[in-house]
């Protein structure tokens, strides 16, 4: 028994060597590097073998470590945010694999699972191209498991979010980026325009919203400055402050992060001069559609949100829902209207 042990124990480490060794190549990691890396596996030889016997137990673990060989090594380092530890890290990422899998479509799951990427929504934007929601591994690890992408029709990143659920019943945001360095300001300046002064972080952080309050989560977190991983540009405008998460309600808490409501008051649309009013109704009516379709992207085949929806979810998203049923297509709307794209 204990030979047969000791037989398992060397493949998995065997494998997983030789799948560290691929994203050696693929990253352009010098020979170096990977000494050094390979290094702290020997030294954390019991804790990482029990480690790859815990990746090798679940089959959706099993998987993900094959497509993302960092995994064999994301709690050696710095993980999301500076203050966890070793054990919480590990658990964060047995616990984000079990609740995709657990929780989302099963297409959308299995896809997320083995690296892939999927387009979840079109946004039709009045006046301008459009723009898409995309969920996909991050390039790193580091700030988390699950990007969250607002990308032109040309695929420009207008704004990215990284997600990790580290419980059944919480989510913590890693990273919130603005536009990316290639794409052009006038991309984001049309988005904002054509969205009545919606901003693209904005519109991210209120569709974290909306999944929590789909899954019924408890808790939301995000990573405070003072504890973002080296390398990981944490704010919108990456300058290293808090400002965008205190607007969003953030107050501090514990490891590092910063608690944020699950819903956040928006000043009334009744107030202030005529113009500005109408200005704010048609910009919280594009987020409400953009939430709407986003909910809808993540209904199970059976056309029911998944187990641990709560009320919250807004009418437009059940609406959507029962618009893309066998019996009844119907097209969007033209004005502002969303349409959910295919996996």
């Amino acid at each position: 028994m204990r030979m047969a042990q000791m037989n398992t124990t060397g493949m998995l480490w065997l494998e997983a060597l030789r799948r560290r060794w691929s994203l050696r190549l693929v990253a352009g990691e010098s020979r170096w590097q990977f000494v050094v890396h390979m290094a702290g596996w020997v030294r954390l030889f019991i804790r990482q073998t029990r480690w790859l016997h815990a990746l090798d137990a679940r089959d959706t673990l099993r998987r993900a470590a094959q497509a993302d060989p960092g995994l064999y090594e994301r709690w050696h380092r710095p993980y999301i945010s500076t203050h966890f530890d070793g054990d919480t890290r590990r658990r964060i990422v047995s616990s984000h694999y079990a609740f995709v899998m657990r929780r989302f479509p099963a297409r959308l799951g299995e896809r997320i699972v083995s690296g892939g990427s999927a387009r979840l929504a079109t946004l039709r934007l009045d006046g301008a191209t459009g723009a898409y929601l995309s969920l996909r591994k991050p390039s790193r690890g580091d700030a988390g498991e699950l990007s969250l992408l607002l990308l032109t029709l040309d695929k420009q990143v207008l704004a990215s979010c990284i997600l990790t659920f580290d419980r059944s019943d919480s989510v913590i945001v890693g990273a919130v980026k603005g536009a990316g360095p290639h794409t052009p300001a006038e991309a984001s300046r049309e988005f904002i325009q054509a969205s009545h002064g919606l901003h693209p972080t904005d519109l991210l952080v209120s569709l974290v919203r909306e999944l929590a309050a789909l899954h019924g989560l408890k808790r939301i977190r995000a990573v405070a400055s003072s504890a973002r991983v080296a390398g990981v540009s944490h704010g919108p405008d990456a300058d290293g402050d808090d400002a965008f998460w205190r607007a969003q309600g953030g107050v501090p808490s514990s490891s590092g992060c910063l608690e944020l409501p699950l819903s956040l008051m928006r000043a009334p649309c009744a107030d202030g001069p005529r113009s500005r009013r109408e200005k704010r109704q048609q910009r919280e009516a594009f987020r409400e559609k953009a939430c709407a379709a986003f909910a809808a992207a993540f209904r199970s085949t059976d056309e029911r949100f998944p187990a641990g929806a709560t009320a919250s979810v807004s009418r437009d998203a059940a609406a959507i829902v029962h618009s893309r049923s066998p019996a009844a297509q119907q097209p969007a709307s033209e004005h502002g209207g969303m349409l959910v794209a295919g996996l």
